[in-house]
Order: structure tokens, then sequence, then C-alpha cells
């Protein structure tokens, strides 16, 4: 019967399981291996503690960068595919005038929102986005609200707030450029699931000692996860 080795995370839920998928006691050589990865140690009789101890440290330490759940690949893919929507409707999803200026070409202060043009925007969320939910909707709501009021409290404020950057990225960059980014094999994925709420981590690897995080929020609405907010930074 083959041996089965598993790392677990602070829920005690499994992460990587590794079985034994080789061994030869005459080269004492064995390889554990998973759907991901595979792990070979060749060792010597006076060492097998100290060979053991080896491998439930780096288990523990490649528990990190383990596979998801079920559920929490779910949700992953409710992110994957809103972004490849995304990509595909950029056009659309700019052209909604949301607020306005003055001038040519209505970037200069002072800026109000355009609600009419809000409503349409939420009408094509309703019909055409399923990979957000009523939670994203009102939370969209409020950040309008917030914009107008930014808008009637300073009207010389030369950018129009909560509008000087990509509002479902959340930076500066096309949609194409966001998927690559975001969809990356090396990214580092964490889900936490508490009821019917959810975050989604990205963790991109700027270099050796630093790393870029993003986190998107998820509510489960009638059965299914949808995303409740945009992309944000925590860093």
């Amino acid at each position: 019967m083959p041996y089965i080795l598993f790392a677990v995370d602070d829920s005690l839920k499994p992460k990587i399981i590794f079985h034994l998928n080789y061994y030869n006691t005459r080269k004492r050589v064995f390889v554990l291996k998973s759907s991901s990865l595979t792990l070979k140690f060749k060792f010597k009789p006076f060492f097998v503690k100290k060979i053991t101890l080896s491998i439930v440290l780096a288990l523990l330490f490649l528990n990190g960068y383990s596979q998801l759940s079920t559920e929490e690949q779910k949700i992953k893919k409710v992110f994957f595919d809103f972004l490849h929507f995304y990509q595909q409707h950029e056009k659309k999803f700019n052209s909604f005038e949301l607020y306005k200026g003055v001038g040519k070409a209505n970037d200069a202060p002072p800026f109000h929102m355009q609600w009419k043009e809000v409503d349409r925007y939420i009408l094509y969320l309703q019909q055409h986005v399923p990979f957000v939910g009523l939670a994203y909707i009102e939370n969209e709501k409020k950040d309008f609200q917030f914009s107008d009021s930014c808008f009637k409290a300073d009207p010389e404020e030369q950018l129009p707030v909560g509008f000087d950057f990509d509002r479902w990225g959340g930076g500066q960059e096309t949609a194409d450029y966001l998927v690559k980014w975001y969809t990356n094999k090396k990214n580092h994925f964490e889900v936490k699931i508490n009821g019917n709420n959810a975050e989604l981590r990205i963790g991109t690897q700027l270099s050796k000692e630093e790393m870029s995080w993003s986190a998107v929020r998820f509510v489960k609405e009638n059965g299914k996860w949808v995303m409740s907010e945009n992309i944000t930074s925590v860093d």
C-alpha cells in the first residue's frame, strides 16, 4: 500500500498531498509526487530521522504554494473569467461617460456625475456581466456617490476623484496587460472563505525579496460566488 503525506494550513485542511511514487532500498532513493510537484530524496541509513524531519519541513514550506481546494478554485475561476470578459469588452466598459467635466475633451474641472449614464452602466452589469452581483453594484454606487461629493466639495480639483485610474483593474494599464499580470502561472494565490464572503489574494513576485499583493472580495449570492468589489492593492 503506498504511503501518503500531506501538509495542512491553520484550518487543518490538507493542502498538498504526496504519494510515494517510487523507492529503491538498494540505492536509498525515494520519490514523493503530487499533482503538481515531484520531490526526490536520497538518504543514508544513519540519517533517516533527519531526512524525515526535512520532508516535514519541506511540506510545510511548500504548503504556501499548494493547490487551492475545489471551492477556492471556483472563486479564482470567477475572477479569471471576469478578467477575460473585461479584456473582450474593454471598449464597452470604457464607453460609459459616468462623469463629465468642461472643455473640448470634458476633462477639466468642475466635474459632475452623469446619473442617467450610471443607470445605463448598472443595467449593463445586471444584464451582461454574470461575474458580479448585487453587492458589487451597491459598492459601485457608493463609489459614485463619494466621487460626486468630492466634485461638489472641491470644484477646482484637477483630477476626477475615483476616475483617475482604471476602475476595474485598479491601475493605469490595458486589459491585455491586466490579464497577463493576474493570470501569470508563477503568481501565488490565496483564498480566505468566511461563510458567504471570501477574499482572493494574488501575489506577484517582483524580486527575491519583494512580492506585490492585490485582493478581490467575493460574496455568495443565490448559491454562486460573484465579485463584490473591484481589484484593490494591499501592499
